[in-house]
């Protein structure tokens, strides 16, 4: 759809200087041919012949030149009508506001790094899409279906959004997978997201990529293929739903700390280097041990390991990230602060 919208934008642009130029230079030379007029004054006079202006003649006319002015005139502004009624309806169809909204949004896509990319707006994509806008976090969403990504910029105009194939080195390239920190393969089939997986593995190395599998059996597929967490939503339903009615308490907690309302509790990880005073110092000796509003639960090394409970004397380093529990603005204010 963007495509074609541009194709349209540039037609337009395209014969509007055709039909500008050529009436010009019939004009002129036309001039020229028939009072044997130098160039300069034959364009002068199609310009205010042209424009209806009716400054009077440069030099006095012939019959055939009155003749040649009068079907320069027909012809020229019933072709300027037509470019003018084109260029109208394209500024009344909001055509200018949605060029420039898509010319911001490239620039937006050019510049975004350590984001999420949502790869397919199914339901769990678009889930996925509500749950990272309202946290405010950085992501580009990718879908091919033309319908629904219209009904996406309806509802999000401000959505950073690319069309077409996820599994496309381009499309991957265009939604910034080279700066990008994690990918969501989300695609309606196995078969889809395990492709997409191993080409935006071969792109970026680095990038943590989560691989939803419909089938429990496509699971080793996906982590043989470069999936960092391999996920079936009917394993993780079920067990969410298991563990409601065999611990509900725990259930419950679980369901509050990682809600996006306000509640009384959250958690949240934060890059350890985005808190002053707290690389190379144990963590008996930063700013967040023993505070009464934040909890330190655990800390996430750099090779993806867990050290959990946070021991009191581990000295930490700049490539950490902590996992913070505790009053939802304050860890909001430190997630800001962060940059995550």
């Amino acid at each position: 759809m963007r495509e074609n919208e541009n194709r349209l934008i540039r037609r337009h642009a395209r014969q509007a200087s055709v039909v500008l130029f050529g009436l010009l230079l019939l004009g002129t030379v036309g001039y020229h041919i028939i009072e044997g007029w130098p160039l300069f004054d034959g364009l002068y006079m199609t310009v205010i012949s042209l424009s209806t202006i009716g400054y009077g003649e440069t030099n006095p006319l012939s019959h055939e030149g009155r003749v040649f002015t009068l079907l320069l005139i027909f012809i020229g502004v019933g072709n300027l009508a037509y470019v003018l009624a084109g260029t109208t309806q394209f500024f009344a169809a909001g055509g200018l506001v949605a060029y420039r909204r898509r010319a911001r949004m490239e620039r937006n896509l050019e510049t975004i790094s350590g984001h999420t990319i949502i790869c397919g707006c199914g339901r769990l994509g678009l889930a996925i899409l509500h749950e990272l806008e309202a946290k405010n976090a950085p992501f580009v969403a990718i879908e091919r279906d033309p319908e629904l990504i219209e009904t996406l910029r309806a509802a999000h105009p401000r959505l950073l959004l690319v069309q077409g194939d996820a599994g496309e080195d381009d499309v991957l390239i265009a939604a910034g997978v080279k700066r990008a920190r994690t990918l969501v393969a989300a695609l309606n089939d196995d078969a889809s997201n395990v492709f997409l997986t191993l080409t935006a593995r071969v792109l970026n190395a680095k990038v943590v990529i989560h691989g939803k599998a419909d089938d429990p059996d496509t699971l080793r597929k996906l982590e043989r293929a470069g999936a960092n967490h391999p996920f079936s939503p009917s394993l993780v339903a079920g067990q969410r739903i298991a563990e409601q009615l065999t611990r509900p308490t725990v259930a419950e907690l679980v369901g509050v700390v990682t809600s996006i309302t306000d509640q009384e509790l959250s958690i949240e990880e934060v890059p350890a280097s985005a808190i002053p005073g707290l690389v190379g110092r144990p963590l008996s000796e930063s700013p967040l041990w023993g505070q009464a509003r934040t909890l330190v639960l655990a800390v996430k090394k750099a090779d993806g390991r867990l050290l959990f409970p946070a021991e009191a004397d581990y000295v930490v380093v700049s490539h950490d990230y902590l996992v913070l529990m505790g009053e939802p603005a304050h860890l909001r204010l430190l997630v800001a602060t962060s940059g995550t």
